[in-house]
């Protein structure tokens, strides 16, 4: 029996200083057996775009996007991401 999923969700709203830091913490893990989804709320800068392009090259690492539903919907972000995670593990 292998090593199960981690499912690894990332909500992030205009996190450009921060979404490259964020992704290369988890690729740095020593378990590899994990998906990334990266749910962006509407950034304005360049999140989406830096996560997009981080994403390219490690096929464990999702990228969405959403109209800007804020901090106080928060939930509702977090639970598209569930429902889009595959991992034993969240």
């Amino acid at each position: 029996m292998g090593t199960p999923l981690v499912t690894i969700l990332s909500p992030t709203y205009n996190h450009e200083l921060y979404i490259e830091s964020c992704i290369r913490s988890v690729q740095k893990q020593t378990y590899a057996n994990w998906e990334m989804i990266i749910l962006d709320d509407g950034s304005t800068d360049n999140t989406f775009h830096i996560a997009t392009q981080l994403s390219l090259d490690d096929k464990r690492i999702r990228v969405l996007t959403q109209k800007n539903v804020g901090v106080f919907r928060l939930a509702e972000t977090y639970n598209k991401g569930l429902q889009m995670g595959s991992g034993k593990y969240i």
